[in-house]
């Protein structure tokens, strides 16, 4: 089974005032994008795009940035384009959004375990407060139906993945899905990262010169965006360049979604 991930990078960077969600800093991964992909490297998928991100923006990360073919249709046309993109070399796609800042390889795994077993079809993410339709793994084969319901105007993520006969897998730890969507889920979360700089013990615990970095990072809201280098993850030929063209508008974060998926 071929399976390649789409981090859904799109939207305005309106609600947190131009601040673009996947380039907010960690405490020590690098911006959340990098993050994901590093997570996401850990559970065995080095194929990685970006669905629908400002590709000056996303540039230095070195990946196939895929604008939507269909702009201003929100989160469903990054997943249209996502597939439609994947869909020559790909089996299924994994889809994220870009402001998790928690999920890791194991929660990824789950998704994974779950698609093999049902690999013709969707498999989303749940948790006890809700589902969450934007973590996903989709099977190619879904294109034609998501494009369907884009060209008629619905574009209801979860509404659709229902009628398709979507799979729920249960995360039983909610913060794993924790998104940034608003001003106020960002000041909680750097408050946490402020406290995981100085408490939070790690297998390399930070040094003293590394905390006060780290902290001062988070504090002042600073992104590190490494410089752009091949990426050595296996990726087909020209997965690692740049597809420019019209930004995703209006991306809705993964969180409990039910209330934006309507």
């Amino acid at each position: 089974m071929r399976i390649a991930a789409a981090i859904l990078a799109g939207g305005k960077a309106s609600r947190l005032g131009g601040i673009r969600k996947g380039l907010l800093p960690t405490a020590t991964d690098g911006p959340l994008v990098q993050r994901l992909m590093g997570q996401l490297a850990a559970a065995g998928i080095g194929a990685v795009i970006l669905a629908g991100g400002d590709a000056q923006a996303y540039a230095p990360f070195a990946r196939t940035i895929v604008a939507d073919l269909h702009p201003g249709s929100g989160p469903l046309g990054g997943v249209e384009a996502a597939l439609s993109h994947l869909a020559p070399r790909y089996d299924a796609v994994l889809l994220l959004p870009c402001d998790l800042p928690n999920i890791s390889a194991e929660e990824i795994t789950v998704l994974l375990r779950a698609h093999a077993q049902a690999p013709d079809r969707v498999v989303m993410a749940e948790t006890a407060e809700g589902s969450h339709p934007l973590c996903a793994v989709v099977p190619i084969a879904a294109l034609a139906e998501v494009s369907a319901a884009v060209a008629a105007g619905r574009y209801g993520v979860g509404r659709l993945w229902r009628t398709l006969g979507a799979v729920a897998v249960r995360i039983h730890d909610c913060s794993r899905l924790v998104n940034i969507n608003t001003p106020a889920d960002l000041d909680r979360w750097r408050q946490t990262m402020l406290q995981d700089a100085t408490s939070k013990s790690s297998p390399l615990p930070l040094g003293e010169g590394q905390g006060v970095r780290a902290r001062r990072r988070l504090e002042h809201g600073l992104v590190r965006v490494p410089a752009a280098r091949p990426h050595p993850s296996p990726l087909p030929e020209g997965e690692g360049t740049q597809e420019r063209g019209p930004t995703k508008t209006g991306l809705s974060p993964c969180g409990t979604q039910e209330a934006a998926d309507v």
